[in-house]
């Protein structure tokens, strides 16, 4: 049975052995109650027997965010090589929260509040993988098409950081022009991407840690205050203390 997927990754959670075959891999044994992790992108992937309903499809935005969540140095990460077979495999120990996950995966939903549950629910479902050699480097080689993903895996790894274009660069093993040039067929900048990274940091550290402003903007990289603030009210349209104000109104 093929697998079928629009995301770049799905988690499977087996109800019976199975074996799995992923291009021209040899086929792979599955035992029971068992979660694999697979990167979809241009894989025929195929299962002797398959529960659509226990497969949970994660978005390239998911990843990114969970690779943020995790807050490692990404430029450290060996990267995964492209002669082993894109899966990655642990016991399934929370069927049910996985049960939810792979549920909420697949709802079309614009409401924020389900929106935040499927993503709280995809991470848990990640985190299995944790101890799992080479787990990062999957993550980071299912978002490989996309240099404008690398470069926010790259900052968000460590956001405060003085990054620059060509350190950058260097960590993609491209030259600043060529990054530059990769960047603008994407649609975006370097520059566009450091403040977007910078900008949902300083979101979260405002609502959820509750940091004042002045420790934000450091945190976010900002040696000015008044320049944070600026930057900030060009990104959300208000300041960041009526950002606060209008979030806990809202609540």
């Amino acid at each position: 049975m093929r697998l079928c997927s629009s995301e770049p990754c799905v988690v499977v959670l087996t109800e019976t052995d199975v074996d799995i075959k992923i291009n021209d891999h040899p086929p792979y044994r599955l035992p029971a109650n068992y979660l694999a992790i697979i990167a979809c992108n241009n894989n025929a992937i195929d299962f002797t027997s398959l529960n659509n309903s226990l497969v949970a499809h994660a978005s390239r935005e998911i990843l990114n965010d969970y690779l943020q969540f995790l807050n490692k140095n990404l430029t450290t990460i060996t990267p995964w090589s492209r002669q082993a077979m894109p899966l990655l495999a642990c016991p399934g120990r929370t069927p049910e929260v996985f049960r939810q996950a792979a549920l909420q995966s697949v709802m079309k939903t614009k409401e924020n509040c389900e929106i935040e549950r499927t993503r709280a629910l995809l991470f848990t479902v990640l985190s299995n993988f944790l101890e799992q050699d080479g787990f990062l480097a999957l993550l980071m080689h299912m978002l490989r098409s996309s240099v404008k993903d690398r470069v926010y895996q790259i900052i968000q790894s460590d956001i405060n950081k003085e990054w620059s274009l060509s350190k950058v660069a260097s960590a993609l093993y491209l030259s600043p022009s060529l990054l530059k040039k990769k960047l603008k067929n994407e649609g975006t900048s370097y520059s566009q991407i450091v403040t977007d990274c910078r900008m949902r940091y300083a979101a979260y550290q405002l609502l959820i840690e509750d940091k004042n402003i002045s420790q934000v903007s450091l945190l976010c990289g900002y040696r000015s205050t008044s320049y944070f603030i600026s930057v900030f009210k060009a990104w959300y349209g208000i300041t960041p203390l009526h950002y606060v104000v209008q979030h806990r109104e809202a609540r």
